[in-house]
Protein backbone atom coordinates (compact mmCIF):
# COMPACT_ATOMS: atom_id res chain seq x y z
CA UNK A 1 0.00 0.00 0.00
CA UNK A 2 1.43 3.48 -1.14
CA UNK A 3 -0.45 6.79 -1.49
CA UNK A 4 -0.41 7.50 -4.69
CA UNK A 5 0.79 10.95 -6.39
CA UNK A 6 -1.88 13.01 -8.90
CA UNK A 7 -0.85 15.32 -11.17
CA UNK A 8 -3.50 18.30 -10.55
CA UNK A 9 -3.05 20.17 -13.93
CA UNK A 10 -5.23 16.85 -15.43
CA UNK A 11 -8.23 18.05 -13.70
CA UNK A 12 -7.53 21.56 -14.39
CA UNK A 13 -7.01 20.47 -18.32
CA UNK A 14 -10.20 21.09 -20.25
CA UNK A 15 -9.70 17.26 -21.90
CA UNK A 16 -12.93 15.80 -20.51
CA UNK A 17 -10.55 12.62 -20.67
CA UNK A 18 -7.93 13.72 -18.30
CA UNK A 19 -10.43 15.35 -16.04
CA UNK A 20 -12.52 12.37 -15.85
CA UNK A 21 -8.72 10.35 -15.21
CA UNK A 22 -7.83 12.55 -12.51
CA UNK A 23 -11.30 11.89 -10.16
CA UNK A 24 -11.25 8.64 -10.63
CA UNK A 25 -7.97 8.11 -9.60
CA UNK A 26 -8.20 10.74 -6.71
CA UNK A 27 -11.29 8.68 -5.94
CA UNK A 28 -9.15 5.27 -6.07
CA UNK A 29 -6.71 6.49 -3.45
CA UNK A 30 -9.20 8.19 -1.13
CA UNK A 31 -11.22 4.82 -1.07
CA UNK A 32 -8.39 2.76 -0.95
CA UNK A 33 -5.99 4.40 1.67
CA UNK A 34 -7.44 7.62 2.80
CA UNK A 35 -4.77 9.56 1.91
CA UNK A 36 -3.21 10.94 -2.26
CA UNK A 37 -0.91 13.68 -3.34
CA UNK A 38 -1.05 16.35 -5.61
CA UNK A 39 1.89 18.16 -7.68
CA UNK A 40 1.24 20.45 -9.86
CA UNK A 41 -1.28 22.32 -8.17
CA UNK A 42 -2.81 26.14 -8.14
CA UNK A 43 -0.51 26.97 -5.22
CA UNK A 44 2.99 28.43 -6.83
CA UNK A 45 6.28 26.86 -5.31
CA UNK A 46 7.76 30.07 -4.36
CA UNK A 47 4.77 30.67 -2.06
CA UNK A 48 4.96 27.34 0.05
CA UNK A 49 8.58 27.88 0.90
CA UNK A 50 7.44 31.59 2.00
CA UNK A 51 4.63 29.44 3.85
CA UNK A 52 7.91 27.67 5.73
CA UNK A 53 9.66 30.69 6.33
CA UNK A 54 7.39 32.40 8.03
CA UNK A 55 6.20 28.98 10.26
CA UNK A 56 10.16 28.54 11.15
CA UNK A 57 9.63 32.49 11.80
CA UNK A 58 7.18 32.46 14.40
CA UNK A 59 8.16 29.76 16.38
CA UNK A 60 11.92 30.54 16.88
CA UNK A 61 10.06 33.74 18.31
CA UNK A 62 10.33 34.64 21.91
CA UNK A 63 8.27 32.84 24.40
CA UNK A 64 6.86 35.90 25.65
CA UNK A 65 5.56 36.88 22.05
CA UNK A 66 4.74 33.44 21.25
CA UNK A 67 2.80 33.53 24.30
CA UNK A 68 0.73 36.72 23.02
CA UNK A 69 -1.16 34.83 20.73
CA UNK A 70 -1.98 31.86 23.70
CA UNK A 71 -4.70 29.23 22.42
CA UNK A 72 -7.60 29.54 24.85
CA UNK A 73 -7.91 27.11 27.65
CA UNK A 74 -11.44 26.09 26.63
CA UNK A 75 -11.93 23.51 23.79
CA UNK A 76 -13.11 26.42 21.29
CA UNK A 77 -12.12 26.41 17.29
CA UNK A 78 -8.52 26.15 17.23
CA UNK A 79 -7.10 29.93 17.87
CA UNK A 80 -3.23 31.17 18.67
CA UNK A 81 -0.63 29.45 19.69
CA UNK A 82 -0.85 26.00 21.66
CA UNK A 83 2.72 25.06 23.63
CA UNK A 84 4.08 21.15 23.45
CA UNK A 85 1.53 18.73 25.36
CA UNK A 86 -1.10 21.60 25.37
CA UNK A 87 -2.83 19.26 22.64
CA UNK A 88 -3.95 15.73 23.73
CA UNK A 89 -4.87 13.56 20.97
CA UNK A 90 -3.23 10.36 22.31
CA UNK A 91 -6.85 10.22 24.24
CA UNK A 92 -8.42 10.69 21.75
CA UNK A 93 -7.03 7.60 20.22
CA UNK A 94 -6.12 5.29 22.75
CA UNK A 95 -7.65 6.51 26.14
CA UNK A 96 -3.70 7.52 27.51
CA UNK A 97 -1.43 9.31 27.96
CA UNK A 98 1.80 9.66 25.86
CA UNK A 99 3.14 13.20 25.36
CA UNK A 100 2.97 14.66 21.96
CA UNK A 101 5.94 16.72 21.58
CA UNK A 102 4.55 19.35 19.14
CA UNK A 103 3.66 22.98 19.21
CA UNK A 104 1.55 24.73 16.74
CA UNK A 105 -0.02 28.27 15.74
CA UNK A 106 -3.80 28.48 14.26
CA UNK A 107 -6.17 30.24 12.69
CA UNK A 108 -9.39 30.62 11.53
CA UNK A 109 -11.65 32.68 8.64
CA UNK A 110 -10.64 36.49 8.60
CA UNK A 111 -14.40 37.45 9.18
CA UNK A 112 -15.30 34.84 12.31
CA UNK A 113 -16.99 36.89 14.58
CA UNK A 114 -17.81 33.98 16.74
CA UNK A 115 -14.27 32.91 17.24
CA UNK A 116 -11.86 35.54 16.09
CA UNK A 117 -8.51 34.74 15.35
CA UNK A 118 -5.31 35.37 18.29
CA UNK A 119 -2.28 37.00 16.77
CA UNK A 120 1.17 38.15 18.53
CA UNK A 121 1.62 41.93 18.01
CA UNK A 122 2.29 42.80 14.12
CA UNK A 123 5.71 44.26 15.36
CA UNK A 124 6.83 40.61 16.66
CA UNK A 125 6.96 39.66 13.30
CA UNK A 126 5.97 42.30 10.77
CA UNK A 127 4.01 40.68 7.57
CA UNK A 128 3.19 37.48 9.16
CA UNK A 129 -0.37 37.57 9.61
CA UNK A 130 -0.94 39.28 5.89
CA UNK A 131 0.91 36.41 4.68
CA UNK A 132 -1.55 33.71 6.47
CA UNK A 133 -4.53 35.07 5.86
CA UNK A 134 -3.54 35.27 1.88
CA UNK A 135 -2.77 31.48 2.32
CA UNK A 136 -5.76 30.71 4.11
CA UNK A 137 -7.50 32.52 1.03
CA UNK A 138 -5.74 30.26 -1.41
CA UNK A 139 -6.38 26.94 0.69
CA UNK A 140 -10.34 27.35 0.95
CA UNK A 141 -9.97 27.91 -2.79
CA UNK A 142 -8.76 24.24 -3.45
CA UNK A 143 -10.44 22.81 -0.83
CA UNK A 144 -13.62 23.64 -2.92
CA UNK A 145 -11.76 22.31 -6.01
CA UNK A 146 -11.22 18.89 -4.67
CA UNK A 147 -14.69 18.55 -3.14
CA UNK A 148 -15.83 18.94 -6.40
CA UNK A 149 -13.44 16.45 -7.74
CA UNK A 150 -14.67 13.82 -5.56
CA UNK A 151 -18.25 14.75 -6.50
CA UNK A 152 -17.71 14.50 -10.22
CA UNK A 153 -16.05 10.82 -9.07
CA UNK A 154 -19.15 9.82 -6.97
CA UNK A 155 -21.46 10.77 -10.15
CA UNK A 156 -22.64 14.34 -8.36
CA UNK A 157 -22.52 17.30 -9.67
CA UNK A 158 -19.53 19.31 -9.46
CA UNK A 159 -21.02 21.84 -6.90
CA UNK A 160 -22.95 19.35 -4.58
CA UNK A 161 -20.76 19.68 -2.03
CA UNK A 162 -20.36 23.98 -2.08
CA UNK A 163 -23.60 24.42 -0.45
CA UNK A 164 -22.63 22.18 2.59
CA UNK A 165 -18.81 24.71 3.57
CA UNK A 166 -20.74 28.21 1.85
CA UNK A 167 -20.40 29.43 6.01
CA UNK A 168 -16.73 28.43 6.26
CA UNK A 169 -15.24 27.41 9.20
CA UNK A 170 -12.25 25.79 8.19
CA UNK A 171 -8.45 25.74 9.98
CA UNK A 172 -4.95 26.26 9.31
CA UNK A 173 -2.38 24.96 11.73
CA UNK A 174 1.48 25.67 11.49
CA UNK A 175 3.31 22.79 13.50
CA UNK A 176 6.60 22.68 15.19
CA UNK A 177 8.18 19.27 16.13
CA UNK A 178 10.88 19.58 18.12
CA UNK A 179 14.63 18.24 17.43
CA UNK A 180 14.30 14.68 19.95
CA UNK A 181 16.44 11.94 20.55
CA UNK A 182 15.53 8.60 18.63
CA UNK A 183 15.56 7.11 21.77
CA UNK A 184 12.78 9.31 23.19
CA UNK A 185 10.60 8.53 20.34
CA UNK A 186 11.25 4.64 20.61
CA UNK A 187 9.73 4.93 24.38
CA UNK A 188 6.75 6.96 25.26
CA UNK A 189 7.38 9.97 23.34
CA UNK A 190 5.38 10.76 19.87
CA UNK A 191 5.17 13.71 17.65
CA UNK A 192 1.71 13.40 17.46
CA UNK A 193 -0.12 10.12 18.17
CA UNK A 194 -2.26 8.04 16.22
CA UNK A 195 -5.93 10.85 15.00
CA UNK A 196 -8.26 11.15 12.47
CA UNK A 197 -9.01 14.41 11.29
CA UNK A 198 -12.43 16.00 11.97
CA UNK A 199 -13.59 17.67 8.94
CA UNK A 200 -14.24 17.12 4.66
CA UNK A 201 -10.72 16.92 3.18
CA UNK A 202 -6.94 18.07 4.93
CA UNK A 203 -4.43 19.57 2.66
CA UNK A 204 -1.05 18.81 4.31
CA UNK A 205 2.35 20.33 3.71
CA UNK A 206 5.48 18.83 4.85
CA UNK A 207 9.60 19.36 4.87
CA UNK A 208 11.91 16.58 3.98
CA UNK A 209 12.41 15.89 8.11
CA UNK A 210 10.08 12.44 7.69
CA UNK A 211 8.20 10.49 10.20
CA UNK A 212 4.31 10.99 8.87
CA UNK A 213 2.93 7.49 8.85
CA UNK A 214 -0.84 6.11 7.35
CA UNK A 215 -2.32 3.13 9.07
CA UNK A 216 -3.52 0.72 6.75
CA UNK A 217 -7.17 0.50 6.45
CA UNK A 218 -7.08 -3.50 5.31
CA UNK A 219 -4.71 -4.21 8.43
CA UNK A 220 -5.40 -2.03 12.03
CA UNK A 221 -2.49 -1.24 13.32
CA UNK A 222 0.06 -1.43 10.60
CA UNK A 223 1.10 1.95 9.20
CA UNK A 224 3.37 2.86 6.05
CA UNK A 225 5.12 6.19 5.95
CA UNK A 226 3.99 8.69 3.73
CA UNK A 227 7.46 9.77 1.64
CA UNK A 228 8.72 13.51 2.24
CA UNK A 229 10.22 13.89 -0.77
CA UNK A 230 8.94 17.30 -2.12
CA UNK A 231 7.29 20.18 -0.01
CA UNK A 232 5.50 21.58 -3.08
CA UNK A 233 3.18 18.12 -2.89
CA UNK A 234 0.02 18.16 -1.18
CA UNK A 235 -1.32 15.54 0.88
CA UNK A 236 -4.95 15.06 1.13
CA UNK A 237 -6.47 12.65 3.35
CA UNK A 238 -10.15 11.87 3.99
CA UNK A 239 -11.73 13.51 7.18
CA UNK A 240 -14.55 12.02 9.61
CA UNK A 241 -17.24 14.43 7.78
CA UNK A 242 -16.60 13.66 4.78
CA UNK A 243 -16.39 9.76 5.62
CA UNK A 244 -19.67 10.14 7.83
CA UNK A 245 -21.85 11.90 4.49
CA UNK A 246 -20.04 9.23 2.22
CA UNK A 247 -21.73 6.42 4.27
CA UNK A 248 -17.83 4.98 4.74
CA UNK A 249 -17.09 4.87 0.90
CA UNK A 250 -14.30 6.91 1.98
CA UNK A 251 -13.20 6.82 5.33
CA UNK A 252 -10.68 8.66 7.54
CA UNK A 253 -7.32 7.18 8.19
CA UNK A 254 -5.69 7.03 11.40
CA UNK A 255 -1.81 8.87 10.78
CA UNK A 256 0.59 9.64 13.29
CA UNK A 257 4.33 11.31 13.23
CA UNK A 258 6.77 9.21 14.82
CA UNK A 259 10.55 8.18 13.99
CA UNK A 260 11.41 7.71 10.39
CA UNK A 261 12.34 4.89 9.17
CA UNK A 262 15.56 4.09 8.50
CA UNK A 263 16.98 6.61 11.99
CA UNK A 264 18.93 4.21 13.90
CA UNK A 265 20.24 6.44 16.40
CA UNK A 266 21.57 10.06 17.45
CA UNK A 267 18.64 13.15 17.12
CA UNK A 268 16.03 13.64 15.06
CA UNK A 269 15.61 16.65 13.11
CA UNK A 270 13.31 19.45 14.02
CA UNK A 271 10.31 18.87 11.94
CA UNK A 272 7.76 21.20 10.51
CA UNK A 273 4.23 20.78 8.53
CA UNK A 274 1.47 22.76 7.66
CA UNK A 275 -1.86 21.53 7.59
CA UNK A 276 -5.91 23.13 5.69
CA UNK A 277 -8.60 21.29 7.84
CA UNK A 278 -10.96 21.31 5.58
CA UNK A 279 -14.94 22.16 7.52
CA UNK A 280 -18.47 22.11 6.41
CA UNK A 281 -20.57 25.11 7.68
CA UNK A 282 -21.13 24.97 11.56
CA UNK A 283 -25.00 24.10 11.19
CA UNK A 284 -24.25 21.69 8.40
CA UNK A 285 -25.45 17.83 9.31
CA UNK A 286 -23.09 15.25 9.46
CA UNK A 287 -25.36 12.39 8.68
CA UNK A 288 -24.75 10.28 6.12
CA UNK A 289 -26.07 11.94 2.87
CA UNK A 290 -29.01 10.35 0.88
CA UNK A 291 -27.28 10.79 -2.41
CA UNK A 292 -24.77 9.24 -1.35
CA UNK A 293 -26.07 5.75 -0.79
CA UNK A 294 -26.36 2.85 -2.87
CA UNK A 295 -29.29 1.00 -4.10
CA UNK A 296 -31.14 -0.63 -0.55
CA UNK A 297 -27.60 0.66 1.41
CA UNK A 298 -28.99 1.66 4.84
CA UNK A 299 -27.07 4.74 6.33
CA UNK A 300 -25.03 4.08 9.24
CA UNK A 301 -24.45 7.65 10.71
CA UNK A 302 -28.36 8.91 11.50
CA UNK A 303 -28.49 10.80 14.77
CA UNK A 304 -28.69 14.25 13.85
CA UNK A 305 -25.97 16.07 14.74
CA UNK A 306 -24.39 19.02 13.50
CA UNK A 307 -20.57 19.81 12.11
CA UNK A 308 -19.92 22.38 14.68
CA UNK A 309 -21.41 19.84 17.47
CA UNK A 310 -19.23 16.62 16.00
CA UNK A 311 -16.03 19.62 16.41
CA UNK A 312 -16.89 20.50 19.59
CA UNK A 313 -17.60 16.48 20.60
CA UNK A 314 -14.08 16.23 19.70
CA UNK A 315 -12.21 19.25 21.18
CA UNK A 316 -13.44 18.29 24.46
CA UNK A 317 -11.63 15.37 24.49
CA UNK A 318 -8.33 17.27 23.36
CA UNK A 319 -7.73 20.07 25.75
Amino acid sequence: MEVERLDYTDFLNEAPGRQEAFVQHLYAALSRVGFAKISNHPIPESVILQLFAWTKGFFTLPLEHKRKAAHPPQPNPHRGWSCIGQEKLSVIAQGKAVLDLKESFDMGPGDDELYPNIWTDEGDLPGFRAFMEDFYGRCQSLHLQLLSAIARSMRLPDSYFAPLCSQNSSELRLNHYPAVSRHDLTTGTMRISSHTDFGTITLLFQDSVGGLEVEDQTRPGHYMPVAADDCTDIIVNVGDCLQRWTNDRLRSANHRVTLPRGLTHGMVDDRYSIAYFGKPSRDVSVRTLSALLRANEEAKYREEMTAWQYNQSRLLQTY
